[in-house]
């Protein structure tokens, strides 16, 4: 009997990666949501709904202890998250799966693969994450005195590749990325999910669309912003109002204002843009291109990478830290 696949989500875009990946090529596979997804019970709710997985399973695994990264405490990390898992009545196995994919493996369920010592395969976060010179994050684990014996024994965690069970490493276009030539699999979502015909878009709309947009006769603007106050990049809501009113301000004046923001946004949009089209935070934004007819004169982007990708964007202006800064 073939086993079945698993799915590790940590957010909207890894759900519709995995959505995408069954889709185009079907197969029996379960999928796990985190904790860290914004609104996922509805989503959980859409994706069992829609049949593509056999199971979709909820933990409340953002609550299990981070275990020590350094020095010999490291050590200890192995046995203070299998005690965790067992309080918390946490007892699925991961050998009953064939191909297990997570994406963000640094999180307390990568650690949970790490314990049994399965392999895996490392999904990309979002798209061409890793297509940078360098990520501070794999460099400076890399650096560790102990990360050649914690990769050799599998002592200690490993996360973002480094882990000796990672058989593979999911990239959008390989040739950008200076890290795991060994172990990268091309894989690019977006790609399939632009190939796919009326029906599959359909059951991609159904789990992530609430909605169709409203037509407008005046050129549009999508605004991008990023949940800055609730990730304390911004000190207080009304310094990410003003942000977002001056942002407005300046790029959307004269068009037609459309809203896109993160999933961890909280931020009251139809109140601060009473004349805005405000669009499901739930959504990745990357459907903007694959599930509806629209166009877009201008796309504005606060620190997010959402906005180069767009190709339903005439124009694509991205804004970083350096912009937000006099608002901190």
């Amino acid at each position: 009997m073939t086993k079945p696949d698993l799915f590790i989500c940590h957010t909207q875009y890894h759900v519709l990666a995995s959505l995408i990946k069954v889709l185009a090529r079907p197969r029996p596979a379960d999928i796990i949501l985190s904790e860290a997804i914004p609104g996922r019970e509805e989503l959980a709710r859409r994706l069992s709904a829609s049949g593509v997985f056999g199971q979709v399973l909820t933990y409340p695994d953002e609550h299990w202890p981070a275990p020590p990264q350094k020095g010999w405490r490291a050590l200890l990390g192995h046995p203070m998250q299998r005690r965790a898992l067992r309080l918390a009545g946490f007892s699925l196995d991961p050998r009953a799966y064939g191909q297990i994919c997570i994406y963000n493996d640094w999180t307390p369920l990568g650690r949970w693969l790490q314990d049994w010592g399965v392999h895996y395969i490392l999904g990309e976060d979002t798209r061409n994450h890793l297509a940078h010179p360098s990520n501070i994050h794999i460099d400076r684990q890399r650096a560790l005195p102990d990360f050649e014996r914690r990769r050799q024994s599998g002592r200690g965690y490993l996360y973002w590749g480094g882990y000796r069970g990672v058989d593979g490493v999911e990239m959008s276009d390989p040739s950008q990325v200076p890290y795991y030539q060994e172990k990268a699999i091309a894989i690019d979502p977006l790609q399939l999910l632009e190939s796919f015909g009326p029906d599959k878009r359909g059951v991609i709309r159904r789990v992530f669309v609430s909605g169709e947009l409203p037509a407008t006769d005046r050129p549009a603007c999508l605004l991008l912003p990023r949940s800055f106050y609730v990730d304390r990049d911004l000190p207080s809501q009304e310094a990410q109002n003003r942000l977002c009113l001056d942002v407005a301000a300046q790029y959307a004046q004269g068009y037609q204002l459309f809203i896109k923001t993160h999933p961890r946004d909280t931020t009251d949009y139809k109140a601060l843009f009473p004349q805005a089209v405000v669009l499901d935070r739930f959504m990745p934004s990357e459907l903007l291109d694959y599930c509806f007819e629209v166009r877009f004169a201008r796309a504005v982007g606060l620190c997010t990478a959402s906005v180069a990708n767009l190709k339903c964007a005439d124009e694509k202006i991205s804004l970083g830290y350096d912009f937000i800064e006099p608002y901190r």
